[in-house]
């Protein structure tokens, strides 16, 4: 199943719908406080979206996830990698609990599907960056699991001081199966790294076992 076009466009409809469901059933503080009459003439569903876009309350961002990207990061896919090996994110980060509500979809990835996949920051080596980038040294570090490894301490030497060995675990006990799914989650943003998000310097990366240093990856981009 090849995501063209037609069948991304599909499957953004369908994890909007999904996002929205997942990002704004869950009633917080705030949505106790400010209950609108309007909710129910128009569906919560509807009112949540247009909040989202008009008060600023929600951040929502994309990303293309293709081979071109991971080539792009100097780590050069395996040659036998499929040509139409793709897919795609879109997510919902809410300003003001720092909580970004994700789906992921991919298609025709090579075989045994995603083996491992995380979030990562885009850093220079240069300026003022969080601890986890290196001086001098432009970098990827993994900034939260999504699925799969690390799984240990000590696998990543790089990961983040502020995380937990829970939080190596990854958001999803394990990845979907197959070469082509979807993977949802929630990733509670730490303040260390919402600037860069917000900066459009994070990245997703899926990892495969022929391309185990990334198949397919894509930045996180603000939707305008």
């Amino acid at each position: 199943m090849k995501l063209n076009s037609l069948s991304i466009a599909v499957f953004s409809i369908m994890a909007m719908l999904v996002l929205a469901y997942s990002t704004f059933t869950t009633a917080d503080s705030h949505n106790k406080k400010e209950k609108d009459p309007s909710t129910a003439k128009h569906g919560a569903s509807e009112k949540a979206w247009s909040d989202a876009g008009d008060n600023k309350r929600f951040t929502i961002f994309k990303a293309e996830l293709t081979t071109a990207n991971e080539n792009m990061l100097g780590k050069k896919v395996n040659p036998q990698t499929p040509k139409d090996a793709n897919g795609f994110l879109i997510g919902a980060y809410n300003n003001q609990t720092h909580m970004l509500s994700f789906m992921v979809g991919y298609s025709d990835l090579s075989q045994d599907g995603v083996a491992m996949s995380h979030f990562h920051l885009q850093c220079s080596g240069g300026g003022k960056e969080p601890p986890i980038c290196k001086p001098g040294k432009a970098s990827g570090p993994i900034i939260q699991t999504i699925c799969g490894m690390p799984t240990q301490p000590g696998m990543v030497p790089d990961w983040p001081a502020t995380k937990t060995d829970k939080d190596k675990h990854g958001l999803e006990k394990k990845c979907s199966e197959g070469n082509s799914g979807f993977i949802m989650g929630k990733w509670l943003v730490e303040e260390p790294y919402r600037k860069g998000l917000m900066d459009n310097k994070v990245f997703i990366n899926l990892h495969t076992k022929l391309d185990p240093k990334g198949e397919v990856s894509g930045l996180l981009i603000k939707d305008k």
